[in-house]
C-alpha cells in the first residue's frame, strides 16, 4: 500500500481534484490500497482554507475553538473527495477524529503526536481499497478534542501513516514536477533533481519555498520513511527521497 498526501491547490476545484481521483486510481491499480491525506481547500481567500475559516472567530491564541474551525478545512476537502471518488466508481470511505487513529497532547496550534492507532485505518482497509483521512490534525486522548499539528501539518500526518502502516512510499503531489534545482518563479534555468537523501531535503527546506513541513522531513529522516515528490499535473518520475 501507498499513502498519497495531496494540498490545497490539488484540492481547491473540480478539475484539479479530478486529477486526484485519477492519480487515486492509479495508485490502486499498482499498490491495491492507498491512504489518501489532504489538506483544506486552497489559500487564503478562497472559501473553505483554514486562514480563511479562522477569519470568522475574533483572533486570539490558539485553543480548542480555533483548533476545532481550523480541522474544518480537512473535513470539507475529504468529504467533498470520497463523494466524487464514488461518483467515479472508487470504492472509498473517509475515516477522521478518534477513527484515523492520530492522539496528541493538548497544545492547541502546534500538537505533537503522542501515539497512532491503525487499528480502524487496517479492519476498513479490508472493505475498501482507498481511505481518505483529514490532515493537519488529531485528537485528545482524553476528551477527544480536536487539535492540529501545526501549520503544513497535512504533510507530518503522510508521513506519520507512512511510517506506522509500512507503506510502500509516501506521495506529495506538487504543481511543479518535483524538487528543483531553484526556485523555478525566479530562475529559468532550474534542473529536476531526481534523487536525493534525507539530508539533502534539510537543506532544500531552508530554501524560500518550501517543499514539505519540516517536521515532516526530520520525523521521514529518523524513520526511513521513502518521499516521491511529483507533479499533479505532469507525468513525469518526479523526486525520490531516501537513504
Amino acid at each position: 500500500m501507498i499513502v498519497q498526501k495531496y494540498g490545497g491547490i490539488a484540492m481547491q476545484d473540480t478539475s484539479n481534484r479530478q486529477l486526484v481521483i485519477e492519480r487515486i486510481q492509479k495508485a490502486i491499480t499498482a499498490h491495491k490500497k492507498v491512504l489518501v491525506v489532504v489538506s483544506a481547500m486552497g489559500r487564503r481567500g478562497q472559501h473553505y482554507s483554514t486562514d480563511t475559516l479562522l477569519d470568522l472567530i475574533p483572533s486570539s491564541p490558539h485553543s480548542v475553538e480555533t483548533d476545532l474551525l481550523s480541522a474544518c478545512g480537512e473535513l470539507i476537502s475529504a468529504s467533498v473527495l470520497v463523494a466524487e471518488l464514488k461518483q467515479n466508481g472508487v470504492h472509498s470511505t473517509i475515516l477522521y477524529g478518534k477513527n484515523a487513529g492520530i492522539i496528541t497532547n493538548e497544545e492547541f496550534g502546534n500538537a505533537n503526536i503522542d501515539k497512532v492507532d491503525t487499528t480502524q485505518i487496517l479492519k476498513t482497509f479490508e472493505d475498501y481499497p482507498c481511505i481518505v483521512v483529514p490532515g493537519f490534525q488529531g485528537v485528545t486522548e482524553g476528551s477527544n478534542n480536536f487539535t492540529t499539528l501545526g501549520r503544513g501539518g497535512s504533510d507530518l500526518t503522510a508521513v506519520v501513516y507512512g511510517y506506522y502502516l509500512k507503506a510502500d512510499v509516501v506521495e506529495f503531489y506538487k504543481n511543479v514536477p518535483g524538487v528543483m534545482s531553484a526556485d523555478p518563479s525566479t530562475n529559468s534555468e532550474v534542473e529536476l533533481i531526481s534523487h536525493m537523501t534525507y539530508d539533502e531535503l534539510q537543506l532544500k527546506i531552508n530554501e524560500p519555498v518550501e517543499v514539505i513541513q519540516k517536521r515532516a522531513a526530520n520525523f521521514a529522516a529518523l524513520h526511513g520513511v521513502p518521499l516521491h515528490i511529483r507533479s499533479l499535473y505532469e507525468e513525469t518520475n518526479g523526486t525520490f527521497v531516501h537513504l
